[in-house]
């Protein structure tokens, strides 16, 4: 038994060396996301990263059950050198590449503030874009590169090696066979255990890290190879019930019913900027900002100065903008297994009133998934970087630049018949921020790589609408600006679970004086399309998980999700919830850092937490069933 008792203490050695590793690229996790976590308390930073270690052992026995299983099944094979050199080779090659995963995320997680998971392995992360951008991170991350280098020096120089003085092939007595194996199921169970999280009745999933901190900090808890293995074949989302039907629809009902339809149709252009969070926006900031022409603008606007995104990704915001389908899955919907359901958008309620419409995007054909959605939701025509057939204005990364793809916008919107309805997304704004060299040194660079780009998109955005104030169209036109999603912040109210969600959303219309104003009402991605409806005018009833913005008799709210949690905003509150139950309630008016939860202290989050069940509920219900439009009678003669 001298040699088998051996290879299981090698064992324990060389899986506490890998468990060892990712604490310390747990340590690099928070320092290169310290400005979003903020200060954390030694004892708090203590505990997260205790709590951390049974999400990793979680996921690294997963990971290397082949390795595992090699090291500890019964036999004197292990003490020969050829076993010996797979058994490292097979160990440095997994924890390589999910330490990887780890190292990637230190970074990247700067830009959707959540752990990878494995829509990594979509088209979109693994398609053109992602082989055209591979060089460029690497130049702009190239510290990466060496720490992961450096962790790989690390697992192979420190690997225990087997050492052949420590061992005697030794005859297998019928006893000695018997406690081998003995002792191998043990450690199969103890795998089984670590492998699934403990003895609790459900497998550890990845909401189960907010049961150890606070909401914010639940990345720090999490690994991203256990993030990516947890969304592993995740398709279909659970309907959850928290109340009967009659009981679901008189607390919320996503059935929207707005103004009549208008005789003369006004023209939509809906504008999508690229990562435009309101931390870079001067008129959210006290004249702090990046946006001189978008602030001028917003003067003769209706401005929702309290507007937020329903995801993090830019694969998130169209469905969310164009259709009003909230992000509240792990997976975009685009990618997702609802995508062939039939559903409402600006598009199809539009051209059933005559509207031409159309989609613009100077990035590559099928960047995002865009097209394929586009396609979806039937727009006549999908304008990329194809149609624009100009490669001399490509910035080498993503598209056409902002400045000349909107001239283009515009040069084609003078073809189209009215009434049209036409929708843009810039894209000279996301990493790596490339702008023209010919503006070098015109635009403030900021304290942030994106803050050049920002004002440069804003200036491209200046140059569009300097181009249409005389076209034919123009007066009769209702403009929609708003953002996908935000980018990195460097304020502490832009960086917390709230400000990691505010864009602008800004409504402008040359010739309508009620189009004006500044409203401080709850505002989401989700609203713009029954808001856009309302104006327009429609004589049929709709589903939409938003509100209009017009509408000033019913609630408005925004929802979202992120990491397993959702969050709720009405009024002057936030509540975040687990699916289960509520876990912070916040006066996000008078506690703008998120600092007090007020959970203990009263009950009034309990109609918050109702309204976001029923909203939870009916959106599932409906996705899983199929019911996103309004179901007509059949007519049974």
């Amino acid at each position: 038994m001298k040699n088998y008792f051996y290879h299981n203490r090698l064992f324990v050695y060389r899986f506490l060396l890998i468990l060892s590793l990712f604490s310390i690229s747990r340590i690099l996790f928070y320092l290169f996301n310290i400005n979003y976590f903020g200060a954390i308390s030694f004892f708090e930073l203590l505990k997260i990263f205790i709590h951390g270690i049974r999400f990793d052992i979680s996921a690294l026995f997963y990971f290397n059950i082949i390795f595992i299983i090699l090291s500890l099944v019964p036999g004197n094979f292990k003490n020969h050198s050829t076993c010996q050199f797979v058994l490292k080779s097979l160990f440095i090659l997994v924890n390589s590449i999910i330490i990887s995963t780890n190292i990637i995320d230190t970074k990247f997680f700067d830009f959707e503030n959540k752990r990878l998971t494995s829509d990594i392995f979509n088209s979109e992360w693994l398609g053109e874009d992602f082989i055209t951008l591979v060089p460029q991170f690497i130049i702009d991350f190239w510290y990466l590169l060496l720490i992961w280098i450096l962790f790989i020096w690390i697992l192979t120089r420190l690997y225990p090696k087997f050492k052949q003085g420590k061992s005697e092939i030794t005859k297998n007595s019928y006893r000695t066979l018997s406690l081998q194996y003995l002792l191998f199921v043990i450690f199969l169970g103890i795998v089984l255990i670590g492998g699934r999280g403990g003895l609790q009745l459900k497998p550890l999933r990845v909401i189960h890290a907010a049961k150890y901190t606070n909401t914010k900090n639940v990345p720090l808890v999490l690994n991203s190879p256990f993030t990516i293995m947890k969304s592993i074949g995740v398709k279909k989302s659970t309907v959850p019930v928290y109340f009967n039907q009659e009981t679901l629809d008189s607390i919320y009902t996503p059935v929207i019913k707005v103004s009549e339809s208008k005789q003369v149709k006004p023209n939509v252009v809906l504008i999508i900027l690229e990562s435009f969070s309101n931390e870079y926006i001067g008129a959210q900031n006290n004249g702090k900002g990046y946006t001189p022409f978008l602030d001028s603008l917003m003067n003769h606007s209706l401005v929702f100065t309290n507007a937020y995104a329903n995801g993090k990704r830019s694969i998130e915001a169209m469905p969310s903008i164009i259709a009003g389908i909230p992000a509240l899955t792990d997976g975009a919907y685009i990618t997702s297994g609802y995508a062939s359901n039939t559903i409402n958008s600006l598009v199809s309620l539009l051209k059933k009133q005559g509207y031409y419409t159309s989609f613009f995007h100077g990035g590559k054909n099928g960047t995002m998934g865009f097209s394929d959605f586009a396609n979806l939701v039937t727009f006549d025509n999908y304008f990329g970087m194809t149609e624009y057939n100009n490669p001399a204005d490509y910035d080498g990364k993503w598209g056409i630049y902002d400045e000349e793809f909107l001239q283009f916008f515009k040069t084609k919107m003078n073809d189209f018949s009215q009434p049209f309805l036409t929708s843009v997304y810039t894209l000279t704004s996301h990493h790596p921020y490339k702008i023209p060299g010919k503006y070098k040194n015109k635009f403030p660079k900021g304290t942030l790589n994106i803050h050049e780009s920002i004002g440069y998109a804003d200036f491209a955005l200046r140059e569009f609408f300097k181009s249409i104030k005389n076209t034919d169209w123009y007066d009769n036109t209702l403009f929609v600006i708003t953002s996908d999603h935000t980018a990195q912040a460097e304020t502490k109210k832009f960086n917390t679970k709230l400000g990691m969600y505010s864009i602008p959303i800004v409504l402008y219309h040359p010739n309508d004086s009620t189009i004006k104003g500044v409203k401080n009402t709850v505002a989401q991605q989700i609203d713009i399309f029954p808001t856009i409806m309302d104006y327009v005018g429609s004589n049929d009833q709709f589903i939409s998980f938003g509100t209009s913005l017009l509408n000033d008799t019913t609630a408005h709210f925004a929802a979202n999700y992120i990491n397993g949690i959702y969050q709720f905003i009405e009024n002057d509150f936030l509540l975040q919830f687990d699916g289960n139950k509520s876990i912070g309630f916040y006066n996000y008016k008078k506690d703008s850092l998120l600092r007090q939860n007020l959970l203990n202290d009263t009950k009034e989050y309990v109609a918050y937490e109702n309204k976001l069940k029923a909203f939870i509920q009916s959106y599932n219900q409906r996705l899983n069933q199929n019911k996103m439009v309004i179901q007509k009678p059949v007519n049974n003669k």
